[in-house]
């Protein structure tokens, strides 16, 4: 009860929305409404060329019928029982709005795959990092000098250059290496780079500690494997988690690349709506949603970098 008296402004305010969403949701109208108001001189006019695209956003709802050959089209949006028409607008709020909201469903369905690949990339490239960042601090030679040449090659060559030699180059030297999933192929690409980044966050992280720690663990007797686990990692979270939260944003940004394969992700979805509406108008919407998902993950990281500062 505390709580909520605390929150009660913002309680009362999404109660309010809620109950205005339901109300909406209730008197818009329906989709035989909406494409009866489509005029029939565009329809017959477009003839097999005619095609309809219609959402429903639950407390609204929107449709555009064009003409696929000529680009003509009508555009209304279905509100608290009225239709209102949006496409004699020419260039005003509310047909840019109307645009917007038609776009919306290939602009968050290219966020799905622009976060999915960047989540799962960044954590297989943490988990690779580990070894590799304990091969290169590692007194053995050979791990020593692998884990060094593999940090140096894909540090060291263009993402890009990776992303297209694993999903193009890679069939041309053996059919079987052939990988059909754009996705998959992306996601390879994305880990082996990013394992690499993480292996050297990782290791300046666990140097970063004090020699004192390893041997005040030894004269305790715990082995390495019980040291890194129990004192070293624990104190070494909080100062990886500023360079692992620029990696992930930059493997966000870097996500765009992947467009070079047709995977449509958020970028690639942005150039498709921009080519075949022919506005540039796009590209606002997708903007705001790559701050809105960096400024998302910027707060989670800032939240557990305090978490884990009680180690320090």
């Amino acid at each position: 009860m505390k709580i909520l008296y605390r929150y009660k402004v913002p309680c009362i305010i999404i109660l309010a929305i809620l109950i205005i969403g339901v109300v909406l949701g209730f008197t818009k109208p329906s989709r035989a409404d909406l494409t009866a108001s489509v005029s029939p001189e565009l329809i017959e006019s477009a003839g097999s060329k005619y095609a309809e695209t219609t959402y429903d956003y639950g407390f609204f709802n929107i449709i555009r019928g064009k003409d696929v050959k000529t680009g003509a089209s009508e555009t209304y949006i279905g509100i608290a029982g009225n239709i209102v028409p949006v496409s004699d607008v020419k260039g005003g709020l509310l047909k840019g709005l109307a645009d917007i909201i038609l776009w919306l469903p290939s602009l968050l369905a290219g966020t799905r795959i622009t976060v999915s690949l960047t989540a799962v990339s960044v954590l297989a490239g943490i988990v690779g990092g580990i070894f590799l960042a304990l091969g290169k601090i590692s007194s053995n030679p050979i791990l020593n000098k692998l884990s060094g040449a593999y940090i140096f090659f894909f540090r060291g060559t263009p993402l890009l250059m990776q992303l297209f030699f694993i999903y193009y180059g890679l069939p041309t030297m053996n059919p079987a290496l052939t990988i059909n999933d754009k996705f998959l192929a992306a996601f390879i690409a994305f880990a082996l780079n990013s394992a690499a980044y993480c292996a050297e966050i990782i290791r300046a992280a666990i140097q970063s500690i004090d020699k004192g720690q390893f041997e005040a663990s030894r004269a305790l007797g715990l082995g390495y494997a019980q040291t890194m686990r129990l004192i070293i990692i624990p104190q070494s979270i909080r100062r990886l988690i500023p360079p692992v939260a620029n990696e992930f944003i930059m493997v966000l940004k870097d996500a765009s690349l992947v467009s070079i394969i047709a995977l449509s992700d958020l970028t690639h979805a942005t150039s498709s709506i921009s080519s075949s509406s022919a506005t540039v108008l796009v590209y606002i919407p997708a903007m705001i949603i790559y701050l809105i998902i960096t400024a998302f993950f910027t707060f989670v990281f800032n939240k557990l970098e305090k978490r884990f500062s009680v180690y320090q």
